[in-house]
């Protein structure tokens, strides 16, 4: 993957198939302490200690219809990882959901950029209106922070029947998640 927004995409696209109802995406970029931290929390079906082991496999998948038996989505993630002098977590409870933890050295050269996280965030959003995202994302740099928080429980809420996939919703979402990135300088990661 050529970007952290595609593992990112990746990792979402496993809370999904994991029945996820609720899916919490942080990205926290420090400057101080030159640190990139990626974090997925999901209440799906959630896995058990074995499971999270095989999961970072690279010749492992719970895919049932592949004719392969590889997953490389998140090895490949934990692998980026680690070559940027980060490190990878995965914490996970049958019944209880997924908790990924993915750092990042922030000027690292191998450090892979984030990508287009604005599309992501919005295709996956406009791709599961059935689950509700709450986004975070946080930039840190002399002391000063800035933030943005969407929450689609929220918009859900305040549209009432109006379904995320209307074209004015699309739109707003867009122009929000296109704001919170150049707010928080995300664009600059």
């Amino acid at each position: 993957m050529q970007d952290i927004s595609l593992h990112l995409l990746d990792i979402i696209e496993n809370s999904v198939r994991a029945e996820a109802r609720r899916i919490k995406i942080r990205v926290k970029a420090n400057v101080q302490k030159n640190l990139l931290r990626v974090i997925v929390e999901d209440d799906g079906v959630g896995m058990d200690a074995y499971t999270v082991q095989q999961a970072q496999d690279p010749f492992y998948t719970s895919k049932l219809e592949r004719i392969k038996k590889v997953g490389l989505g998140i090895p490949l993630f934990k692998q980026n990882a680690e070559l940027s002098n980060g490190s990878f977590k995965m914490a996970s409870e049958p019944g209880f959901g997924t908790v990924l933890t993915v750092d990042f050295e922030l000027d690292h050269i191998d450090r892979m950029p984030l990508g287009n996280l604005k599309d992501t965030l919005l295709g996956v959003i406009i791709g599961h209106p059935e689950v509700d995202f709450y986004i975070c994302l946080i930039y840190s740099e002399r002391g000063k922070e800035q933030s943005f928080h969407l929450d689609t429980a929220a918009i859900k809420e305040e549209l009432g029947d109006i379904p995320l996939t209307y074209p004015d919703v699309i739109e707003y979402i867009d122009q929000s998640l296109n704001e919170g990135i150049q707010n928080t300088n995300m664009e600059d990661v």
